[in-house]
């Protein structure tokens, strides 16, 4: 035998890797909207001063009101997005709050952005030092058996997130950040003449809302930006829907027996 895509016992694509939260998940907290009447949000969650440009609470009309937050929610968000190559992204998710009506968001650039980002290399890095240990070079296959080893790989490692210096300043520290759901999988996998050729699929969610978590934190209510998202996203009669942001991306890599990884 000389060469093989994987045992022949196993079909693929294979699932590596899940995380807890499920995919499509409508029903996280910070997923909830409409559910807050003024009342509660100056109580409760003490926000009166909402806006540097208008006052919510006493606007005569709701969708003027609402049209001068969003304006002023992209405005703020180019304090958080003004360096790097995905900058356009945070004003084009909030308008896509304000006219989505809750529909999943992807684009190319979250894609590449994730795909370049940093955080990927822990995962991944440990999947491939797991297939290049598990591989049997004499016969050239990966046993069945292998697949539970690289799990057990993945979770003791980082997932992808947004969560460098640079995500500080490029928009998605505060549009994606940390992540809700990841699967990673194994598209196929090639072993010839010493060398594998791995093909990793990485689909990654996470949701475009804030829940009372958020801002009850005391670091994050003091920015105007995410009092504005909240009351946006929870005021009864007039909310505007979160979002699933949905981030796919393959990396096809070819390792040599003996390299270093």
């Amino acid at each position: 035998m000389t060469e093989t895509l994987i045992s022949p016992t196993l079909k693929l694509p294979c699932l590596l890797f899940a995380t807890q939260h499920a995919m499509d998940d409508y029903g996280a907290p910070d997923m909830l909207y409409g559910d807050l009447s003024s009342e509660v949000l100056r109580q409760q969650y003490h926000l009166r001063d909402i806006s540097a440009r208008v006052d919510p609470f006493t606007h005569p009309s709701r969708e003027e009101s609402a049209r001068i937050l969003f304006d002023e929610f992209r405005d703020l968000s180019d304090m958080f997005s003004f360096y790097d190559d995905y900058k356009s992204l945070a004003r084009m998710m909030i308008t896509h709050m304000q006219y989505g009506n809750g529909a999943v968001f992807s684009h190319p650039l979250l894609d590449q952005a994730m795909a370049e980002h940093s955080s990927m290399k822990s995962s991944l890095n440990a999947i491939l030092v797991a297939i290049q240990t598990y591989i049997d070079w004499e016969e050239n296959f990966l046993p069945t058996s292998a697949i539970k080893d690289i799990t057990d790989s993945i979770e003791e490692t980082s997932l992808p997130r947004f969560n460098n210096f640079t995500d500080r300043f490029n928009g998605l520290g505060i549009t994606v950040h940390g992540t809700w759901a990841t699967h990673i999988s194994l598209e196929s996998l090639l072993i010839k003449k010493g060398v594998f050729t791995a093909v990793i699929k990485y689909h990654i969610q996470d949701h475009f809302g804030l829940d009372a978590a958020d801002i009850n934190n005391n670091f994050y209510r003091q920015f105007r930006i995410f009092r504005i998202w909240f009351y946006l996203q929870h005021i009864k009669d007039n909310a505007f829907k979160p979002f699933i942001s949905d981030i796919t991306l393959t990396k096809k890599i070819s390792v040599g027996r003996y390299d270093k990884i």
